[in-house]
């Protein structure tokens, strides 16, 4: 006998497997107790959530023969004993001439449809009701809705209709209104991963926890495709189903390997980002699907972080709006590996708003008097090796500040940077006292992003060259930004060399 597949193993046979939609299947046990069900139905939901399942069941239902002796009893059902699979009718269920089951996708003509149908107004041959399960339903020409629509609205005695389909949109407002509607919705992750784990438990296989998420998060919240999934993991593994062996037979991107890359781009390693991104695509895995796998990955960081009662978000967020950004511009384009590589490239050192040229200082000779009746500038500290990563936190909290408090400290030139103080220039000593007030907000901001304190001072320099950027009405100064990226140049007068 041929290999039966796993999502037709795993169909349910009574209403308590259906899983993950028990307000659907415990209405349906209260109508069948009660003898309360309808001719017509219209199963809406997306795929692989139990829409056919449930329409078999309701058809071996209506011919179930214990079913019908506890109706006329008067006895409550238990949904575990819906349909009973037991009697003459529920064994001869799939090969029974009543039951009839049409796929609309690839018969959906008014021939098709007048062909199917021409035995509603027969009498069974066997069973109790005839039943007609259309699948995809609106996929249906509009003359072969209309061919139903009449038979639906006064069915012939014992005939009952099952409507499925995973668009309602598409569905006639005629034949909704007509059918009693059954919303099936998306199984939650932790459902399909329990039944995962259950179902490897009956095939004798050992599926660790950490794989039977992964497959229920790949699912999307259809229990057919994580079973398909487990199904191909199945074939391929002995005895126990891993993490590795599911990102191998699925060919997924282990969370290693993302998390390598996460960690360059913390880092500010541009080396370590191109030896990350490049074992990534050495798996043979698309950018896009690189890109989506970061992203679920930072999501997932994310809520841990929640659980964790921690809240510095700021460095997950800039990095997952980047690549949800990347991705987008990867559709279409020709070269998708290198719109990712130069994303994560940005963001170890991103693109600046207002590119602040380092001002050359002159020093003045003791043994020339100064003359000058204005204010001198106060002594500025000479730039040290990691004035970039202050350049990039002065960026990141000036893109947290108000409007106002923007205004005032874009003004700003970062002279130092030490890892636990910054010295911020003004050209004027007037913008210097102005941010003194905002000096609080400023270092609050810095040590939600950078998640320690930050000492910020303020000096007045009358020498230092003013943004060249601030001055720049848009699209200009756009345009000049990203010119400068495009050259590596700290300076705009420079571009030209």
């Amino acid at each position: 006998m041929a290999y039966e597949a796993l999502y037709t193993r795993g169909r349910p046979k009574t209403l308590s497997q259906l899983i993950g939609q028990e307000h659907i299947s415990n209405a349906l046990a209260r109508a069948i107790s009660s003898n309360r069900l309808s001719h017509a139905y219209l199963l809406i939901g997306t795929r692989g959530t139990g829409k056919t399942s449930t329409a078999r069941l309701l058809a071996k239902a209506m011919n179930c023969d214990k079913i019908h002796e506890a109706q006329a009893a008067g006895q409550s059902l238990d949904k575990r004993e819906i349909p009973c699979n037991k009697c003459d009718s529920c064994r001869n269920f799939d090969s029974s001439p009543d039951n009839v089951e049409f796929d609309a996708a690839s018969n959906r003509s008014v021939e098709d449809v007048t062909r199917l149908l021409s035995t509603a107004y027969l009498a069974p041959l066997r069973a109790r009701v005839k039943t007609f399960i259309i699948d995809e339903v609106h996929m249906l020409s509009f003359e072969a809705v209309n061919s139903i629509l009449k038979l639906i609205e006064e069915p012939p005695p014992n005939v009952a209709f099952f409507l499925a389909t995973t668009e309602i949109n598409k569905v006639p407002m005629t034949i909704r209104s007509r059918c009693q509607v059954l919303n099936f919705r998306l199984i939650p992750q932790p459902i399909i991963a329990n039944y995962l784990l259950t179902l490897a438990r009956r095939l004798k296989v050992t599926l660790h926890e950490d794989a039977a998420k992964k497959i229920a998060r790949l699912a999307e919240g259809s229990m057919r495709d994580a079973l398909t999934y487990l199904d191909q993991c199945y074939a391929m593994a002995d005895t126990e189903i891993t993490l590795d062996d599911v990102n191998e037979t699925l060919g997924l991107i282990s969370d290693e390997s993302l998390d390598d890359i996460i960690n360059a781009v913390k880092s500010q390693d541009r080396a370590a980002v191109g030896s990350a991104i490049t074992n990534a695509f050495r798996s043979g895995l698309a950018a896009s699907a690189v890109a989506e796998a970061l992203i679920t990955h930072l999501r997932d960081i994310e809520f841990d972080m929640l659980n964790r009662n921690e809240r510095n978000f700021a460095e997950l967020d800039r990095m997952i709006d980047a690549l949800r950004k990347a991705t987008g511009e990867m559709n279409g384009s020709g070269i998708p590996d290198i719109i990712l590589e130069m994303t994560l490239m940005k963001l170890v050192a991103p693109v600046q708003n207002f590119v602040m040229p380092t001002p050359i200082i002159s020093s003045t000779p003791q043994s020339t008097p100064i003359t000058s009746s204005m204010p001198q500038p106060a002594q500025i500290p000479q730039p040290i090796e990691n004035l970039d990563a202050g350049k990039k936190i002065f960026y990141d909290v000036l893109s947290s500040l108000s409007s106002e408090d923007r205004t005032v400290a874009q003004k700003a030139v970062v002279m130092s940077f030490n890892g636990e103080s910054m010295t911020l220039a003004f050209k004027s000593r007037f913008m210097a006292e102005m941010f003194n007030g905002i000096q609080p907000a400023f270092e609050r901001s810095a040590e939600q992003i950078v998640g320690r304190p930050i000492k910020i001072s303020a000096i007045f320099d009358g020498k230092v060259t003013s943004p060249i950027l601030n001055t720049l009405p848009e699209p200009e100064r756009s345009n000049l930004a990203g010119a400068m990226d495009i050259f590596k140049a700290t300076d705009a007068t420079k571009i030209n060399d």
